[in-house]
């Protein structure tokens, strides 16, 4: 009686296990980078089968939460941004519609799909990007360049410190 009963256990408890994990996630369209200038970035995750030998899966909701730290994110407080399950198929240039992002902010994010038969998988590993400089008041401080006045004595003849430079010639003809 009890093999019977785990015959019948065993095939119920593999249905709702999830078939899809999302992974390799990306924000406009790079791992991880760094310094956007896009305030609402598209992201995007790839499916990952659990069975390789599985068919016809496919992702039936989504459930993105992006946080403004790490450890905000892997216990759940999306302080950014939080879809809640949204029933739909799209894993792909999905826009960010989370608080409005400034400049130098960085974003921890990771989602969660449903399969075809609605079991939904584990959070992805956390992903992140971070925002560049958006406004030109966000510009400031020292540049790094060459601030020497009077360089030049004249100024038609910016090429003047080169006069000692020389071509290198190639044997080959011109490089």
């Amino acid at each position: 009686m009890r093999l019977l009963a785990l015959i019948f256990l065993v095939p119920a408890a593999m249905a709702q296990s999830p078939a899809l994990q999302p992974a390799a996630l990306r924000c406009e369209h790079r791992s991880d980078p760094l310094g956007i200038d896009e305030t609402k970035p598209r992201l995007s995750w790839q499916l990952a089968a659990a069975n390789t030998r599985a068919r016809g899966l496919k992702q039936s909701a989504y459930r993105i939460q992006a946080a403004s730290t790490r450890e905000g994110l892997r216990r759940g407080h999306a302080d950014l941004w939080d879809t809640g399950k949204v029933e739909s198929d799209q894993s792909v240039l999905v826009p960010y519609q989370g608080r409005p992002l400034t400049s130098g902010i960085e974003v921890w994010w990771r989602v969660r799909v449903w399969d075809q038969s609605g079991a939904a998988s584990a959070w992805s590993r956390a992903a992140r990007w971070s925002m560049g400089l958006l406004q030109p008041g966000d510009w400031q401080g020292k540049w790094i360049g060459w601030e020497e006045k009077g360089v030049y004595k004249n100024p038609r003849s910016p090429f003047q410190l080169l006069g000692k430079a020389r071509w290198i010639w190639y044997p080959e003809g011109d490089p």
